[in-house]
Formats: C-alpha cells, sequence, structure tokens
C-alpha cells in the first residue's frame, strides 16, 4: 500500500542578502553594543566566512555567552593551525561549560573533540564525542566525527554496535545511515554495504516537465539561468562546505525570484511521486519518512575547475538535483567530466573498498531532476569547458529543523 503524501513546507523567502543584513547588525552594534546585538553580528560574521572580524569581535569580550563561545571556536579554527586548534579547542571546553542544555553541552563536546583530534589527540576527541552522544543521541556532528575515527581505526564491529545501539534510541539521520555502510565497506562486507545504502533501488530521474505557461523546459531554463547568474545572494565557495572554486547561492528564494520560485513549485509536484515510490522500498532510511517536511534549497554554479567533494546531505532524508544548464560537452561526452558520482571516499574507507564497493556516474542533462537519499555519499567532476554549469539542489528534512 502507499504511503500517504506529506505537505511540503518551503523555507521562507529572503529579503536581505547576507551582506546587507550584516551591514545592518554592524551598524546597530556601533550604536548600541549589547550583548544580544553582538551574539547576532558574530552569527551573521560566522555565516559570512568572516572569521578575522568574528575573532575581532569576540576576543577581547569577557561576557561571551555560550554561543558566542562556540562562534569563535569556528574562526579559530578556520585559521588551519595548530596554535589556533587550541585557542578553538578552550573556546569549545568553555561553551560546555556555559551549556544550558545537554543537547547545547554535545553541541559544544563534538566541536571540542574536532579541535582534539586535529591536534592528534585522538583518544580524548574519541571521548569527547561518546560523552555527547550520551547527552543528544541525536549530534549529527558527534555521530559523524565519531565514525571517522572508529573508520581510522579499524573499530568497525565498535562503530556498527554504536550505530545499532542509536538505533535503538530512535536516531535517524543520514550521518548514521552513512556511518553503517561506511563500516561495512571497510570491514569487505560489500554486499551488505549496498544494502545498506540502497541507492540503487531508492534513487529516481525523470526530465521535468516546463511550469504552467512555458512551451518547453529549454525555454524556461534559458531564462531561470539568467535570473540566477543575476541572483543579488551570490558567492564564491563557502568555508567547510563540499564546493570548491564554484559560486553558491544559499538562499535563491526572493519575492523578486518568481522563475526560482516557479522551478520550487514544479520540483514539488514531482516529489510526492518520488516520495511514495521511495517509502514503498522495504529499507530502514524509508521508514524514517519525516512526518513533516521542510525544503531547503540552493545553487551551485562551475566554470571550468569547480567541483563538489564527497559528500553527504547531514540536514536532509531526501536530497536532489534539478539541472538548469549544461555544457554540451558534458551532456553529450563519455567520460566524467562534468558528471555526477555516487560511490565511497576513498579517505574515509581507503582505495580498495572504495574501487570494490564503485562508482555510479549519472550524466547530467539539461530539465533533469535527479533524488535519492540524503546519506548516500556523492561527489562532482571538473568540467574545464569554460562555459558556465547550473544546478538546483536541495534538501528535504524534518520540519522541526527549521
Amino acid at each position: 500500500m502507499n504511503a500517504p503524501q506529506v505537505p511540503i513546507q518551503i523555507e521562507q523567502a529572503q529579503t536581505l542578502t547576507v551582506g546587507q543584513e550584516l551591514g545592518i547588525l554592524r551598524a546597530a552594534y556601533d550604536k548600541n553594543p549589547s550583548a544580544m546585538l553582538r551574539e547576532r553580528l558574530a552569527r551573521m560574521l560566522w555565516f559570512d566566512d568572516r572569521f578575522e572580524d568574528l575573532i575581532a569581535l569576540l576576543g577581547d569580550a569577557s561576557d561571551r555567552g555560550f554561543y558566542e563561545e562556540l562562534y569563535l571556536a569556528h574562526g579559530f579554527v578556520a585559521r588551519e593551525d595548530a596554535i589556533n586548534d587550541e585557542q578553538a579547542r578552550m573556546a569549545a571546553h568553555r561553551a560546555a561549560a556555559l551549556a544550558p542544555t545537554d543537547a547545547e553541552r554535545a553541541t559544544a563536546l563534538a566541536a571540542r573533540a574536532k579541535c582534539e583530534k586535529r591536534l592528534g589527540a585522538i583518544d580524548d576527541a574519541a571521548a569527547s564525542l561518546r560523552q555527547a552522544l550520551v547527552l543528544n543521541p541525536h549530534n549529527k556532528d558527534a555521530c559523524k566525527r565519531l565514525a571517522a575515527i572508529e573508520l581510522e581505526l579499524g573499530q568497525y564491529d565498535r562503530l556498527l554496535a554504536t550505530t545499532d545501539d542509536l538505533l535503538r534510541q530512535g536516531v535517524r539521520h543520514s550521518r548514521l545511515f552513512g556511518a553503517r555502510f561506511l563500516a561495512l565497506a571497510k570491514a569487505g562486507d560489500i554486499a551488505a554495504a549496498h544494502q545498506e545504502e540502497g541507492f540503487d533501488q531508492l534513487h529516481a530521474s525523470a526530465p521535468l516537465d516546463p511550469p504552467a505557461g512555458w512551451d518547453s523546459i529549454e525555454a524556461f531554463n534559458a531564462a531561470l539561468a539568467e535570473e540566477l547568474t543575476a541572483h543579488p545572494g551570490m558567492r564564491f565557495d563557502r568555508y567547510g562546505s563540499a564546493s570548491e572554486q564554484t559560486w553558491r547561492i544559499e538562499n535563491p528564494i526572493r519575492h523578486d525570484t518568481p522563475l526560482f520560485n516557479c522551478l520550487v513549485e514544479q520540483i514539488i509536484k514531482r516529489l510526492g511521486r518520488d516520495i511514495t515510490a521511495a517509502t514503498a522500498q522495504r529499507h530502514l532510511w524509508a521508514e524514517a519518512r519525516p512526518s513533516a517536511i521542510r525544503m531547503r534549497s540552493w545553487c551551485v554554479i562551475t566554470e571550468s575547475t569547480g567541483f563538489e567533494n564527497w559528500h553527504v546531505h547531514q540536514f536532509g532524508w531526501l536530497s536532489g538535483v534539478y539541472y538548469v544548464r549544461i555544457p554540451e560537452s558534458v551532456a553529450q561526452g563519455s567520460g566524467p567530466d562534468g558528471c555526477l558520482a555516487f560511490g565511497l571516499p576513498e579517505d574515509l574507507v581507503g582505495a580498495d573498498a572504495a574501487a570494490a564497493f564503485g562508482q555510479r556516474l549519472v550524466r547530467p542533462r539539461e530539465g533533469m531532476l535527479l533524488t535519492f537519499p540524503s546519506h548516500v555519499y556523492h561527489r562532482t567532476y571538473p568540467h574545464g569547458t569554460g562555459e558556465k554549469r547550473i544546478c538546483v539542489a536541495f534538501d528535504l528534512g524534518p520540519a522541526e529543523q527549521a
């Protein structure tokens, strides 16, 4: 029996760009340097990768709160050296002491563990992460980082036991599902790893119909490409994301982006069918479908050397991509250039396990909509053409994460 369709909420349209919001907050803080405005300004500086400004804002403050210590830790980590890693560890440690709830303390411990691992204190990092998961079993960063450590140490059985324990506690997220098939692949059980991953039976791909009022999807895509390349929220790269040498629009939905908003509505019309088909499958991921779903979208534009590293979508349940513009040499090519690949990252499972697991290439074509579980590892290859490759990516996740 097909599961009933679930309404999909759309993220709120943006009025200001990040730069505009930063300007307003800076002016407000200069006029009234209150602790509340300082925290809001710190958050925006962190979001916009302005780490030096963030450290300058918070470095001398004697009354930093929980979130400010976390933002400060992120700022120090971005400097990418051992001295600042230690500064970040101390800031995360202070955040853990200030945390008002167990969930927030778990967040701080996961941040501290990242620094401990970078400093070579692997046992301390693992202990911090296990403590974080006791405080909040649903913490995704703690699960991700503990899985990476246990994979590195060859503790496959321990990692599977950890995920089994989290499953018993009702935890269901992409990092947990990913940890399970990574452990199985590195342990050499490739068939079980494929079964746990589930890409082959859980993905869907088909052309998107043109929205109402458009004679063809080609005409719609051409106009949409112009709207996206003129978007005021476009920025180059993002620290900590999978993107390398790419242009990104983090929040494309605006009141003055009618074509993008139309695209989102058209995608949602299709997603009900994909969700119903996917959740009819016998798979743990299908059973974890959120009872209330929210869609978040962004845009990635690459030119020649741009690409995406191996990654999963940590906050999604179902993810997808729609191709707006694809260079002809990519659409008609035979090699991996410009393609989307699904497989396993060598840095987590090793070259032998990644090769044994295999890689599935998807050749993008304009107008194609592809959906897949958010826990499936994927990457893209540079296309080297000098033309723009434009795609819109999205996650469907629990509405309570909004």
